[in-house]
């Protein structure tokens, strides 16, 4: 699931926009969390919209079928509000077994999960059989707090047809930025920009992991580390300097780039592969799927994803890996791979993506996988998205340089 706040609703169930909040389960109460004698098992998580909740329920009825005593009730608020409503429902009466988390918010919620590399070592949980990135991104401390159910590269979204009637040859699994830069002002005209920017920092990130370069370093803020710095400017200078892309509007959310590149007056679009469907469905156009581009070529993806974790004052933590172990069980994320279009976190769930998508999107998604680092954050993370959301606009204009902003915003938030 995505790791922004503006962004993450737009993930489940692979809607631009989710809104609205639906009234909780009664599982709550009936089961405290779950316990030894047998009661249900309460999962505290998002619930945006009735897709949300879907979702949910989609792990529990496929879990099922794996586990047959497999019980767990959902309970939660919107998306937004579970950062810090998690935090008062844990120290409340009757606290939730399982909890989710992504794995950029995985440093976030540290205190309240529970680590479990001791029960993945007594049920005898195969952790190889995960993404190893996305389980980097759950660790904290040295030890795991959730087992992610999915492993979601970020890619370039490209227009097939523009890209031929402009005489290009299409990118492949190897895309270097030289070609890309190529492409794109071939396809850009005094009145069409070849790429799409969103505001926020999440897609600037995945253009500086394609490159190496990573905003936190040993569990702290490096926002203003050298190479990090060289790619945010390489990509502000996509704007004021190649002149590919309009500057967004701080208030923009993502759906404006996201209908500028469905509605055709963009080419291009880094995005997540669960937009696939959506962009699909709205495109009047052969849309295409690409690595984001790196200065060799090769792919480095960088991967956003969630996953179930157990809270710190379970009852019945036994009960609740049990529950985790059934809903990402292989059959299960292909089911949700196939019903939801999550990429799954399991390496031989994958191939469910790949059904009813083009077979060069299903090798992009391969490659970056195959060489994938996750989105690593702090605690203040929701302050480095904003700050970056709000200073950002200056560098794409040509305001303020890179080591500018990053620089604000390394001395704003901090540690």
């Amino acid at each position: 699931m995505t790791p922004r706040s503006k962004r993450a609703a737009s993930r489940i169930g692979t809607a631009i926009v989710l809104a609205g909040a639906l009234t909780a389960l009664a599982g709550c109460a009936g089961g405290g969390g779950g316990n030894a004698s047998g009661g249900p098992i309460s999962m505290y998580t998002w619930v945006s919209s009735q897709s949300d909740r879907d979702q949910w329920q989609g792990f529990i009825d496929l879990g099922k079928k794996v586990d047959p005593k497999l019980d767990v009730t959902i309970d939660g608020p919107s998306f937004n509000d579970y950062w810090t409503k998690v935090k008062t429902r844990l120290s409340g009466s009757n606290p939730p077994c399982l909890l989710t988390t992504q794995a950029a918010r995985a440093q976030e919620l540290g205190g309240l999960l529970m680590p479990l590399n001791d029960l993945i070592k007594k049920y005898k949980l195969d952790t190889s059989a995960f993404d190893s990135s996305m389980l980097k991104g759950m660790t904290v401390d040295g030890t795991i707090r959730a087992i992610p159910y999915d492993a979601e590269p970020i890619v370039l979204y490209y227009n097939v047809d523009a890209f031929k009637k402009a005489g290009l040859e299409l990118p492949s699994t190897t895309y270097t930025r030289e070609q890309f830069l190529s492409d794109a002002k071939k396809l850009t005209t005094a009145d069409h920009k070849a790429l799409a920017i969103e505001p926020g920092f999440f897609i600037p990130n995945a253009w500086a992991i394609a490159d190496g370069a990573e905003a936190v370093k040993n569990g702290k803020l490096d926002l203003t580390n050298s190479k990090l710095v060289d790619q945010v400017q390489s990509y502000f200078d996509l704007v004021n300097k190649e002149g590919i892309a309009a500057a967004p509007n701080a208030a923009d959310g993502s759906d404006v780039a996201q209908a500028a590149f469905t509605g055709g007056t963009a080419d291009m679009l880094i995005e997540g592969p669960w937009m696939y469907g959506t962009f699909a469905s709205a495109a009047k156009f052969q849309m295409g799927v690409t690595i984001v581009p790196s200065t060799s070529g090769k792919a480095h993806g960088m991967t956003a994803g969630s996953g179930f974790g157990i809270a710190k004052n379970c009852k019945d933590p036994d009960g609740a890996f049990k529950a985790i172990q059934a809903m990402t069980d292989t059959s299960v994320l292909k089911g949700q791979a196939e019903k939801r279009g999550i990429v799954p976190s399991r390496a031989d769930a994958q191939s469910a993506w790949a059904e009813g998508k083009t077979p060069e999107a299903a090798a992009a998604v391969q490659a970056l996988l195959g060489n994938a680092t996750a989105q690593l954050t702090t605690p203040t993370w929701n302050q480095v998205e904003t700050l970056f959301t709000q200073y950002g606009v200056e560098g794409y204009r040509g305001d303020k340089t890179a080591k500018d902003v990053m620089n604000t915003i390394q001395n704003s938030v901090g540690q």
